[in-house]
């Protein structure tokens, strides 16, 4: 009886020491593999890889509006109906209640839109206290900013609007208001001959598309560019990381009755980015071929 005790005894002892030897050699093995990351809050999505991080350890993207330049070029870029919610993001609870009440000033409408903008940072400066100069930091800012906007891509007026920044106590920058301080109207009015015509192709110009305008342009002017398919395209497509903003009749002037002379001020600019609105002129020549009005010539 206590021979067979003593095997039993044995037996558990044996067994004891076999599995302290397996755990002794799973412990360094498990603190090698990773912890389990923990999963998104419920409700949410876990972000993309590279969404807040570029590489791994890198730095998250920084707010744009933790100066107030990039507050300023966020508002301007944001003032779309599609972006409403990023640019609501950068006002304040005030001017967002006046966006509520009534967006067009902000964003103007679906047919008319705001294509480029210009600014500097010399343009913001502090507002001038009633004693003279600030004492202390400075927390707030007013800017003057021009804008163009835009119908159909052809534009319609160029406007200058005060903006007003406040910094919150976290340092990020706010709009907190925004008034208008000066517009210019620039939509050609006159129906004259050929015009529509010259609309069409100028709107094929805005949208990059050399042919949507092959209809309105003559047999001479496409005869120039037979076998160099790539040099019209390259005439209606923009270049250097540009895109076509807008453009502008300034001036058509008959010659005759069967021809004319368009002035027209093309606007380029970098989208998001501010930049100069002031256009560049070119003549382009219309001519009559029966009741058709066609773009002849362009310089």
């Amino acid at each position: 009886m206590r021979s067979n005790r003593s095997k039993v005894v044995g037996a558990i002892s044996w067994w004891a020491a076999a599995c302290a030897v397996l755990l002794a050699a799973a412990v360094p093995a498990a603190a090698q593999q990773p912890a389990a990351s923990p999963g998104p809050p419920e409700g949410e999505t876990a972000a993309a890889p590279g969404a807040a991080q570029g590489e791994a350890g890198a730095p998250e993207a920084e707010d744009p509006s933790r100066t107030a330049g990039g507050a300023l070029k966020l508002f301007m870029a944001s003032r779309d109906y599609r972006t409403i919610r990023r640019l609501k993001g950068v006002m304040t609870e005030k001017l967002q209640a006046r966006f509520d009440h009534d967006s067009a000033p902000f964003n103007g409408k679906r047919t008319n839109r705001l294509v480029a903008f210009d600014f500097t940072e010399k343009d913001l400066k502090p507002p001038r206290p009633a004693g003279g100069k600030p004492n202390g930091p400075v927390t707030g800012y007013v800017a003057a900013v021009r804008s163009l906007w835009a119908e159909q891509g052809e534009a319609t007026d160029r406007r200058t609007e005060s903006v007003t920044l406040a910094q919150r106590e976290d340092g990020l920058w706010r709009i907190a208001d925004l008034a208008p301080s000066g517009s210019e109207k620039l939509r050609f009015g006159e129906a004259v001959a050929g015009v529509t015509a010259l609309r069409m192709v100028l709107r094929a110009w805005h949208r990059g598309e050399a042919a949507g305008a092959r209809s309105n342009l003559s047999e001479a002017f496409l005869k120039r560019y037979a076998g160099r398919d790539e040099a019209l395209a390259a005439r209606f497509a923009p270049s250097g990381g540009r895109a076509h903003a807008a453009y502008q009749i300034v001036e058509m002037t008959p010659r005759g009755t069967a021809a004319a002379v368009a002035r027209v001020r093309f606007y380029e600019t970098v989208i998001g980015e501010p930049g100069p609105i002031d256009g560049v002129v070119r003549p382009l020549k219309m001519v009559r071929k029966g009741s058709r009005w066609l773009v002849d010539a362009w310089d």
